[in-house]
């Protein structure tokens, strides 16, 4: 099973709200980092209590997962939602005809379509 970040966040969060070391009760930070493997309806955490040094190997369900995941994005919506930079499937299917003419080069492909303003530079970098 393939998750976005987000959806892995808020199981984590979930995890961190409820899970207490089994030895001394206190809460045991969870993070990213505690994730060992993912599989389609589960995952293992490796965590660590801070206080009593617990080792813990925590099998968590996914079940239930598509409740919390973050939609799709819809085929019109290529660009990144949390960038700047909304480019139309045209415009990237414009820019790969030209890194593929200018062999993959982005150097050759600023001197062909940008204007040299001094020996070296162009108006696109």
């Amino acid at each position: 099973m393939e998750l976005d970040p987000h959806t892995l966040q808020q199981i984590l969060h979930r995890i961190r709200q409820q899970m207490r070391c089994p030895q001394c009760g206190k809460h045991v930070p969870v993070d990213f980092s505690s994730v060992r493997v993912v599989g389609d309806h589960a995952m293992l955490l490796q965590l660590k209590c801070d206080m009593c040094n617990a080792y813990i190997v925590l099998h968590a369900s996914l079940q239930g997962i598509e409740k919390i995941s973050a939609p799709g994005y819809e085929k019109d919506a290529t660009a990144n939602v949390s960038s700047s930079l909304q480019f139309s499937e045209k415009e990237i299917t414009m820019l790969e005809e030209a890194l593929d003419q200018s062999g993959g080069s982005f150097e050759k492909l600023f001197q062909q379509y940008g204007t040299v303003k001094e020996e070296g530079k162009t108006d696109i970098a």
